[in-house]
């Protein structure tokens, strides 16, 4: 089947869309649904995730169908989807990795919520994925379980074709499960372009179909307005901006209005460090903003800036770059299989500054570093007893290996680092060889075992009991339970 059209957008290598454009083989009547028939790819990273192989055709790049209610889509939804950045609902962030984890972990409510709140629940829930789903884009098209989201300045590109399968017998897709991350500016310009570019075909080649020439003036007129940095923080948050922080307000307006590009919005040095948590007080915003300032009075140490390895983290399985990580440094640092020394005095004999300061109870820690100064905060308040017990092991981590210059962790942390740098210290304060051997063999572990790993390591029963089953010495998240409740009790 010859197409009229066939255009690619961006590069396979990074991101790109294609689209092409042909005759319906099985018109319906409808003038804007059929002269739309066609194809749509999606590639990321060289992998199509639009791949797919059926019974009745082998295998296609492409998605065919009627392509008009996915223009659509994109136009309503595509400043959201390059730039939302936050969840609208918690969930265990440590089996979060990315929004299809997300979805698939927040599919069940919460048993403590009233009919009310589980409706207002689903209800955002449900406004979310509608504006990052590409199922979203047509009810009647087989599309991939893909979804899009904001990631500082990159955008997360998530797939799950294993949980949730083809919408069509028959089908299924190659790409079954995977992460992996782009330039939010690239997504954004080659969504932009492929919009424009698409639709004008549509109105040239059919001026006597009214909604494509609508469609094309929208794609043309489609950008973020002034008021769209909201959607790169916590809509409370914004809400607490625009209401009683006019000063921060009318700065993040001014610097929408001055660096926005097309459908992107680029984060202002605030948003970057608000983005992370879900503030909902005056006293929260600035508490933080104010943490993200602080400022080491000395430079570390020169042993200290040796160990010092920015690099961007994995977007698939960045813990295991953080378990890498910190046995390295205890090799470097010569402590094997011995409990670390105390982590906030080493680190301030090392010129890092760090101070415990009341944040809110979602926020963590913050870091703040420069080419030859660091600083922490730590929150003593925190909300998560496994993050209070690594909180310092943790600030060592982003310090050493993140490579922006302030991280914010806590309870609303889904971004790949914060995962490296929870493992990494988990890891640097429990080395599988020193667990091993405490254990000296044990195969069927209890409470008093995990006692003399705790008391080894001076390690508080939450982390080491956490980390003990990521090792697989604790089969089990019953069985980790069981163990805690019996340390705890």
């Amino acid at each position: 089947m010859s197409d009229w059209y066939a255009r690619q957008f961006g590069d396979r290598e990074r991101f790109a869309i294609s689209v092409s454009l042909g005759r319906d083989p099985h018109p319906i009547g409808d003038a804007a649904v059929d002269s739309s028939w066609g194809g749509i790819s999606l590639w990321i990273r060289g992998r199509c995730l639009t791949r797919s192989v059926s019974t009745e055709g082998g295998v296609c790049d492409e998605v065919r169908w009627n392509l008009v209610s996915i223009i659509r889509w994109f136009l309503d939804v595509g400043v959201r989807l390059v730039n939302e950045e936050p969840f609208p609902e918690a969930a265990t962030s440590d089996s979060v990795r990315d929004a299809c984890d997300w979805i698939n972990t927040t599919e069940t409510p919460l048993v403590t919520l009233s009919a009310a709140e589980e409706d207002e629940w689903f209800l955002r829930r449900s406004d979310w994925r509608q504006h990052h789903s590409l199922r979203r884009a047509a009810v009647d098209v087989a599309l991939p379980n893909v979804f899009v989201r904001r990631l500082g300045d990159f955008v997360e590109v998530s797939w799950d074709n294993e949980t949730w399968a083809a919408p069509k017998s028959g089908l299924s897709f190659v790409e079954q499960r995977g992460t992996e991350i782009v330039p939010s500016s690239t997504v954004a310009l080659q969504l932009s372009s492929a919009l424009v570019d698409v639709t004008r075909a549509l109105a040239d080649r059919h001026p006597d179909v009214p909604e494509f020439v609508q469609l094309a003036s929208a794609a043309t007129e489609l950008r973020a307005d002034d008021e769209d940095w909201r959607w790169l923080v916590h809509a409370p948050t914004a809400r607490v901006i625009c209401a009683e922080l006019r000063e921060l307000y009318e700065r993040l307006i001014h610097h929408t209005r001055t660096q926005r590009d097309g459908l992107y919005v680029p984060h202002a040095p605030e948003t970057l460090v608000l983005r992370h948590a879900r503030l909902v007080s005056t006293r929260e915003v600035t508490s933080l903003l104010e943490a993200s300032k602080m400022y080491s009075p000395r430079p570390m140490s020169e042993h200290l800036c040796r160990l010092i390895q920015p690099a961007h983290p994995s977007a698939s399985r960045p813990w295991v770059e953080g378990y890498e990580k910190a046995l390295d440094l205890r090799e470097a640092l010569g402590w094997g299989n011995e409990p670390a020394p105390d982590l906030r005095v080493w680190m301030s004999s090392n010129h890092v500054s760090v101070k415990e300061k009341e944040l809110s109870t979602t926020v963590d820690l913050v870091t703040r570093k420069t080419a030859d100064r660091a600083s922490a905060v730590v929150n003593p308040q925190t909300s998560s007893n496994i993050r209070r017990e690594i909180g310092y092991a943790t600030v060592l981590g982003h310090i050493l290996f993140d490579d922006a210059p302030v991280a914010v962790d806590g309870a609303w942390e889904h971004w790949p680092t914060a995962a490296r740098a929870r493992a990494f210290a988990a890891m640097l304060l429990m080395p599988d060889d020193g667990v091993r051997d405490v254990l000296a063999g044990r195969q069927a572990i209890d409470a008093s075992d995990v006692r003399r790993v705790m008391q080894r390591f001076n390690t508080g029963p939450y982390a080491t009991t956490y980390h003990l089953k990521n090792r697989g010495f604790i089969p089990d998240d019953e069985r980790r339970m069981d163990i805690l409740r019996e340390l705890v009790a």
